[in-house]
């Protein structure tokens, strides 16, 4: 089972790591969504249920800020509110209801990191989200690090982190460059 989740969550880290270097939102939605496919499945194999329904619920949020992004409309307020409630009403049923109090105190990171990405992926522009989503980044390799997840879990978030911040530059470089032939 753990050679099928690392599996599976190497497909999601390949598909998250491809989706920063869309300069198109709906491009980059739809790349994070099928890599939240594939990390549910790889979390359902390690048995990290709560973590699993969270990054079920990143598919859910994925395509309603794809259906807004298409319309060329914001993502209402409560819709982001109601994502993050959802995400913090499954963490209570998962962990004191149906596991009887498997719930760790630095959960509370993981649930900060997953309604950060909420709020994040609501933002319409993809250059100052690339910047924001760096938060969560960060609040998902401390919880990993944290509850002693396994290591692979901690560096795919890494390696998302330093993706990222090629693709924050190269988009820099890239518009400095526009700018001067401009």
């Amino acid at each position: 089972m753990e050679q099928l989740s690392f599996s599976f969550s190497a497909i999601a880290l390949a598909l998250y790591c491809g989706s920063y270097f869309f300069d198109n939102k709906k491009k980059y939605l739809l790349f994070q969504m099928i890599g939240n496919g594939f990390l549910s499945f790889s979390y359902l194999f390690m048995g990290a249920y709560f973590t699993m329904v969270s990054v079920a619920i990143g598919i859910v949020r994925g395509v309603i800020c794809y259906t807004y992004e298409k319309k060329n409309r914001n993502v209402p307020i409560y819709m982001i509110a109601t994502l993050c409630a959802v995400t913090i009403l499954s963490y209570i049923l998962i962990n004191y209801v149906i596991l009887s109090g498997s719930a760790s105190a630095w959960d509370v990171l993981y649930l900060i990191a997953s309604c950060m990405y909420a709020i994040t992926f609501a933002m319409r522009n993809i250059r100052l989200m690339r910047y924001v989503v760096l938060i969560p980044h960060v609040c998902a390799i401390s919880y990993n690090l944290l509850v002693k997840a396994p290591i692979s879990s901690a560096v795919s978030y890494g390696i998302e982190f330093i993706i990222t911040i090629v693709a924050i530059v190269k988009f820099s470089v890239q518009k400095k460059h526009q700018d001067r032939v401009a």
